[in-house]
């Protein structure tokens, strides 16, 4: 077995992690573990294989991000939702994604996205492009207003105002603008069943015991 320096290897692995792979996708592409992508980018190995430096160092940035989907689409469906005025804060809760995430994608600063994670904000958009997000508490009003303030001087539609149709084409633009809307509901808090809900305590058996208490076994 014939083995390489992994400083080049490692190089090459977080400039693919950089333009937006996981070290699953990079695995993925390469050939071997994403445990060993992982290794390698954490400078856990100083040598690597030559068949598995061969391999990722044959993936190039490109390659990383034709496989990713492209984040315009999973973009204008969060602005959409902003326009509704929900915050990022309260969108990440709603989806498990850190909030930074969101942010970053709703600027128009991310490359690409993992399919997880547009699948969370398509679900997400899908429970909630017609529902408003609740102002039951100040905290709450001031969120909301700045959402649609922030939608407003951007000019971002509600989602009632994108063509499902091109909306996940490369470099889809919406032809309308931002419009108020008052919506059917109020936005549920977790929608996609994110936050855990606690089960009632069952009654336990004691010494042999089942069934009611009070009554023996048998």
């Amino acid at each position: 077995m014939t083995l390489v320096s992994a400083r080049p290897v490692r190089e090459h692995v977080l400039k693919l992690r950089a333009a937006g792979g996981t070290y699953e996708s990079i695995g993925r592409a390469a050939g071997t573990g994403a445990m060993t992508v992982h290794c390698i980018a954490n400078a856990r190995r100083p040598t690597v294989q030559a068949k598995v430096a061969s391999k990722l160092l044959a993936i190039s940035e490109a390659d990383i991000r034709s496989a990713q989907p492209t984040p315009g689409g999973t973009m204008w469906r969060l602005r959409a939702l902003v326009a509704m005025g929900h915050s990022c804060s309260r969108m990440a809760a709603a989806t498990g994604i850190p909030p930074a995430t969101l942010r970053r994608i709703v600027r128009g600063d991310a490359l690409t996205i993992s399919p997880a994670l547009r699948q969370a904000v398509t679900a997400l958009f899908d429970a909630w492009w017609d529902k408003t997000a609740p102002r039951r508490t100040r905290q709450e009003k001031l969120a909301a207003r700045n959402a649609l303030k922030r939608a407003a001087l951007n000019g971002w539609p509600c989602p009632a105002g994108l063509d499902e149709d091109e909306l996940d084409l490369p470099g889809y633009q919406p032809a309308a603008r931002w419009r108020y809307a008052h919506g059917t509901g109020t936005a549920a808090a977790d929608p996609l069943g994110k936050t855990h809900q606690p089960q009632p305590p069952r009654h336990r058996p004691q010494d042999g015991r089942s069934g009611e208490p009070g009554h023996e076994a048998g």
